[in-house]
């Protein structure tokens, strides 16, 4: 069966809050499993990093939503591709935060990343990581 992935990153809007995370997170989660998409989601409260895996027309009514969330803006998708096998196929959305120098938020990426991952795909995230990396901090 042949997947679509794609990898997008994204500037969160200035008042996003860990409750607005969760959120977030909750929602992916329930409506990805419905929809047959996994995936990981790096945060480091200013910037997302966002791979998504599954059926091409569940990813593209995904991201046509992610486009038109107020909840970040300046989305730039970073890669698409079609892959015969999930790199996540265990995460509905997992949730990676990281609020560290870049060199850090890669070993805390890297730490959680499945063995199994595509080679390539682990490389596309761990290049995009460096879009991210920064010390932030959320507010409560």
């Amino acid at each position: 069966m042949q997947l679509k992935t794609l990898t997008y990153v994204s500037r969160a809007s200035l008042d996003i809050t860990e409750r607005d995370l969760l959120a977030i997170l909750e929602v992916a989660q329930r409506r990805n499993a419905l929809e047959g998409i996994t995936g990981l989601l790096i945060f480091n409260g200013v910037r997302f990093l966002q791979i998504v895996e599954g059926p091409e027309e569940a990813i593209d009514l995904l991201v046509a939503g992610l486009r038109r969330d107020p909840r970040h803006t300046a989305f730039e998708v970073q890669d698409e591709r079609f892959v015969t096998a999930r790199s996540f196929p265990d995460w509905s959305m997992q949730l990676v935060q990281v609020s560290t120098a870049f060199q850090e938020a890669q070993r805390e990426v890297v730490g959680v990343l499945p063995d199994e991952i595509d080679p390539a795909i682990r490389a596309l995230v761990l290049a995009n990581t460096q879009s991210i990396g920064g010390p932030v901090s959320l507010p409560d």
